[in-house]
């Protein structure tokens, strides 16, 4: 396992010709939302509780989980929120399928948790090594414009 960068969901959907749907700004996607808010947190190995994380903080040498990430109108996501974990091949998950499926419910809020859809592999990809242990929990605040 050589110390190469490994492709994340979002390079992955960059590089994709897709055949339904061109890519757009978040406005041009969500022409409807006024503003949103989005909390996501990410957790290592399903560890959840403070005892847990600070154990696996000292042994890891790694970056500090949760790893917490926010967004509003003025800053928002890309299609996908990529995983942090540096062995993990197309890591991550789509954040804009979750909206799509808020706005087709006219949901204003949403909170769940999500499995990475990445695996641990070689930095191509091409050799996996096992699903990737990350996981993510997410709220989103959705205020839709009047019509």
């Amino acid at each position: 396992m050589g110390s190469e960068k490994r492709e994340k969901a979002s390079d992955i959907f960059e590089k994709a010709e897709s055949i339904f749907q061109k890519k757009m700004s978040f406005s041009e996607a969500f022409p409807q939302i006024d503003n949103i808010s989005i909390e996501i947190k990410e957790y290592e190995n399903g560890i959840r509780s403070d005892k847990e994380k600070d154990f696996w903080n000292k042994i890891s040498n790694s970056i500090s989980y949760p790893h917490i990430n926010k967004y509003s109108i003025s800053y928002t996501p890309g299609e996908y929120i990529d995983c942090s974990n540096s062995l993990c091949y197309n890591g991550g998950f789509s954040i804009g399928e979750i909206i799509r499926s808020m706005i087709r419910r006219n949901e204003e809020v949403r909170e769940d948790s999500i499995l990475c859809q990445g695996y641990e592999g070689s930095p191509k990809g091409r050799r996996k090594y096992g699903d990737c242990p990350h996981e993510f929990d997410y709220k989103i605040i959705i205020k839709y414009k009047e019509n």
